[in-house]
């Protein structure tokens, strides 16, 4: 063989590999998938975050074609004419279409929408492979070497060109988080795309292969391939499992790190770790170091709102590493830390169920401190160490705390007169919104009464907790009295309801419109969203399409990427829900009120100490060690 003709060879063989019709039987759905991955969704994203929403696409689109060729080559194998191929394709096609038309309803079950989806998905990934069967027939007919190569390379650069074009539309209508943000480029995105699902199909071809050999170890009796099917299964399985518990414990890590600015306990005997406190400093982790330090003094009350504080602030922690003999010792430790700091003592007691890594919101417990002049206790148990998005298997653990929590309290205070009981709050952002709210919730709003709440307050509750979102925010459920609770984008929304209204509210959501956390859930894989029909929300692109399952690995990316802040620069937008935080904590637990002028005076103060934290949390070298979020970590 010439070197010409090995070069000839070279670029047919590359061609074809990159041809968005005849590389594969999936490749024209995956071609598509990927087009509709660089289109418009919540977030912003840069180069790394495209590149993987545009590879979760390609596989999730060749799973499905690739899942609808094998069911077309058991009845038209490889070697049977285009024409049967072709009509076999057709067939299941139209079988699919048929269900695809299965009527939609507003309130169906996900079964129904996932049995019209799968009808759909069939129809196109048949298409997909007849396109595939045609096209890979005439190019092996053409005896002219330059044919493939040009049909190849130009279909690829044509498929760059449609990217290029949905990048351009979506850097235009996303927002971006701030001006200096560097959009996603396309030669960067394509490469990134490109790694990652090249890993992910490396990753498929080794577990058929392995499949396959076990297989054929096993012999080819239907129950001894069943068994080597199975263990091919849990060696994969354990893998994956393995593979992300060495993650958790990586990421958990970061709880034990001492910052040099957090690295004293507390000389304030109104806190966990100090001199009055049965809680150690040496267990309070990461986090719950820097809440304690944090606690507002009265002096930054009086300063702010220009009145005499009524009392100091309380803030009691138990850490994650106060690790418990039994299950109930954690809960147990926060009650009696509640009362040896005076807990009781104050006219507010706020619960507080934090996120993965044990984080709370510094700018909503400042708000709740400053806004109660100090006359406040709040309470927090950690339950998980590492980010949200890893600390999922926790929420079980974080649910039965808050539980125990809740009840123990609700004991205490039933010793107490009932003017002399403190009104007792509950907060929870992310992960622990989803957590405490599925406790409070559980029995509606007779919950509420049932554990001797009066009000909660929720940011960014996951649109994964089926139950608080769909019993509780949307309503469905008949043990929420119509008005008892309500989900919000913006405070303007919550300004617009008249007295009666406001009063009437147990539970407040504040979900904006565009945070993909808040939006996500399994279902929008195989049902259009409503925050896709009709008037869209604020944030929510009108370019933005449903596509099935492309939609909800876009959002899923989006989730994310969706807490990237500025320390000090207050948003409304994505996961950031710190310019709203003043205005609902006031509005959501019945602080006494404030002026417009107190209320500016309350987000410069919590600006300003923001800042403070985190050119403290830098150190002298201006970088953040723990590669967490300077203001809250990564949740």
């Amino acid at each position: 063989m010439t070197w010409t003709t090995r070069t000839v060879s070279a670029a047919i063989a590359v061609s074809d590999w990159v041809n968005p019709v005849t590389s594969g039987p999936a490749a024209p759905l995956a071609t598509g998938a990927a087009v509709d991955a660089f289109g418009p969704s919540l977030m912003p994203r840069k180069s790394a975050h495209q590149g993987a929403a545009a590879a979760l696409a390609i596989l999730a689109a060749r799973a499905v074609g690739s899942t609808v060729d094998v069911a077309a080559r058991n009845i038209a194998p490889e070697s049977s004419p285009l024409s049967w191929k072709v009509a076999v394709r057709g067939m299941i096609a139209a079988a699919g279409s048929a269900v695809s038309n299965l009527g939609e309803e507003p309130d169906e079950s996900t079964s129904r929408a996932s049995l019209r989806t799968a009808g759909r998905l069939a129809m196109v990934g048949a298409i997909g492979g007849i396109i595939h069967e045609v096209g890979k027939d005439v190019s092996s007919k053409t005896s002219i070497p330059v044919v493939p190569i040009v049909t190849g390379l130009g279909g690829f650069a044509y498929v760059a060109t449609r990217f290029s074009r949905e990048l351009e539309t979506r850097n235009a209508v996303v927002a971006r988080w701030t001006e200096e943000d560097k959009p996603a480029d396309l030669p960067q995105s394509i490469a990134y795309g490109f790694v990652i699902s090249s890993m992910g199909r490396l990753a498929a071809a080794g577990f058929r292969t392995s499949q396959s050999s076990l297989a054929n170890y096993m012999g080819d009796a239907p129950g001894l391939r069943m068994i080597g099917f199975g263990t091919n299964l849990v060696m994969w399985g354990s893998g994956a499992v393995a593979g992300y518990l060495a993650m958790v414990s990586k990421l958990a890590g970061l709880n034990s790190k001492v910052e040099d600015a957090f690295a004293s306990p507390p000389e304030s005997e109104f806190v966990s770790g100090g001199p009055n406190s049965k809680s150690p400093f040496n267990e309070l982790g990461l986090q719950g170091r820097r809440y304690v330090s944090e606690v507002v003094e009265p002096e930054t009350i009086e300063k702010t709102l220009g009145e005499k504080a009524v009392a100091h602030p309380i803030r009691a922690y138990v850490g994650y590493d106060s690790e418990p003999i039994y299950s109930t010792m954690r809960s147990e430790l926060a009650l009696r830390e509640l009362e040896q700091l005076g807990a009781f003592d104050r006219k507010y007691l706020l619960l507080v169920s934090p996120t993965g890594t044990g984080w709370v919101d510094h700018t909503m417990i400042e708000s709740a401190e400053i806004l109660a002049r100090g006359d406040i206790a709040t309470i927090c148990i950690q339950y998980g160490r590492a980010p949200s998005f890893v600390e999922l298997q926790s929420l079980a653990l974080g649910r039965s705390q808050f539980r125990q929590l809740v009840w123990g309290i609700k004991q205490r205070l039933s010793g107490i007169p009932e003017a002399d009981r403190p009104r007792v709050l509950v907060f929870g952002e992310s992960l622990g919104a989803w957590s405490s709210s599925d406790v409070v919730m559980h029995q509606g709003i007779a919950g509420f009464d049932h554990y001797g709440i009066h009000r909660a307050l929720w940011f960014g509750l996951p649109g994964l907790a089926k139950w608080s979102k769909t019993g509780m925010v949307e309503g469905r459920n008949p043990l929420i009295p119509p008005g008892t609770v309500r989900a919000f984008d913006r405070f303007e929304e919550f300004e617009a309801l008249g007295s009666d209204d406001q009063a009437k509210l147990r539970a407040i959501v504040v979900d904006h419109d565009n945070d993909p956390i808040a939006q996500i859930s399994l279902r929008i894989a195989v049902k259009r969203p409503q925050w896709l029909n009709g008037d869209r929300g604020r944030g929510v692109p009108a370019q933005m399409k449903w596509t099935p399952l492309i939609t909800f690995t876009q959002v899923l990316v989006d989730a994310m990427n969706a807490m990237v802040v500025v320390p000090g620069e207050f948003k409304s937008f994505g996961h950031d829900y710190r310019a709203d935080t003043a205005e609902f904590v006031q509005a959501a637990f019945e602080f006494p009120p404030v002026t417009a002028d107190q209320m500016k005076a309350l987000n410069e103060t919590l600006a300003a100490r923001e800042l403070d934290r985190s050119a403290r949390i830098k150190g002298p070298t201006g970088v953040s060690e723990d590669n967490m979020d300077l203001v809250g970590g990564v949740q």
